[in-house]
């Protein structure tokens, strides 16, 4: 009977061992949170119905329930992972803060400030420069769709207020961010450097598991620069930046190499003057004892 019951305890014991297949002991929504808790990287909601054999939508319920009891992250539409992922297969490129201006003329002092959800736009009728700027920017950065909304909706306004088109519009400079979750910064809590073309790239501890990595560029360009430089992304930028130090470092170590050859050379000469004064020492101490000799034997004969 022992035997039996360990038989079956132990055949229990293997159907568990497969955790995400549909015939096993654990629910769909233990199998969904133990399928992510055990993901080094973040997981779609077809890949984990695929994986634990389940609907895709009972999976997007699942999801959501998970999401809103904080036991799972998101941080992107489309993907979920744990406070404990590391690897992060693609982080997306948001925009945190963009500022404008553009010169209109005469107009009147005029300023307004509107605030949607977490993004913040704002606009300043400048009289004395006659100027219209403003800025639009969301601590938690914008996805591309998102900020050319709020671009729009900074259009709206100012036109509604000014009466006409908008002409001529300057981009100063736009932030944009990459935020990574599940990692820290051991040592130091930020680094910021300034890069090619005067972009500054700084990466800190924005939060307890969260490094964010930021990018400034102070640069002025039209709108459809700006929505190219969106959609390119800053991989262009990285390789080009890769490019420039690399550049720099061969320059550097070119110089490097110049003034250890001057100094060897340099200790080559002086060198040959040790090896030229030494031969003349040489000759001149073997003239003296041939010198001293010669005279040792005149001597010797001359007393005989």
């Amino acid at each position: 009977m022992a035997d039996k019951s360990d038989g079956k305890s132990s055949m229990a014991g293997n159907r568990c061992d497969n955790s995400y297949s549909p015939h096993s002991c654990f629910s769909v929504e233990e199998r969904v949170l133990k399928l992510i808790d055990e993901s080094e990287i973040e997981l779609a909601p077809y890949e984990i119905a695929r994986k634990v054999h389940a609907k895709r939508s009972t999976v997007r319920v699942i999801l959501r329930k998970l999401l809103d009891r904080g036991l799972i992250l998101q941080p992107y539409p489309g993907a979920y992972c744990n406070k404990i992922t590391y690897g992060m297969r693609f982080v997306p490129l948001c925009v945190h803060n963009v500022s404008l201006r553009f010169f209109a003329g005469t107009v009147s002092h005029w300023v307004m400030d509107e605030v949607v959800g977490g993004v913040k736009i704002h606009v300043c009728f400048g009289q004395e420069r006659r100027k219209i700027s403003g800025y639009i920017a969301c601590d938690a950065g914008m996805s591309h769709d998102a900020c050319l909304l709020a671009l729009n909706r900074w259009f709206d306004i100012v036109e509604g207020r000014l009466g006409r088109p908008v002409v001529d519009l300057e981009l100063l400079t736009f932030e944009c961010n990459k935020d990574y979750y599940g990692v820290r910064l051991d040592g130091v809590q930020c680094v910021t450097k300034k890069d090619l073309y005067g972009m500054v790239e700084r990466v800190y501890q924005k939060e307890e598991s969260l490094v964010r990595k930021e990018w400034k560029v102070s640069q002025s360009m039209s709108i459809n620069a700006f929505e190219a430089a969106l959609k390119k992304g800053m991989s262009e930028h990285d390789r080009v930046q890769a490019a420039f130090e690399l550049k720099e470092e061969v320059k550097r170590v070119s110089e490097a190499v110049k003034f250890a050859n001057s100094r060897l050379y340099e200790v080559e000469k002086l060198s040959t003057a040790m090896f030229n004064a030494l031969t003349k020492l040489v000759d001149l101490v073997a003239g003296s004892q041939e010198t001293s000799k010669a005279s040792g034997e005149g001597g010797k004969s001359y007393v005989s």
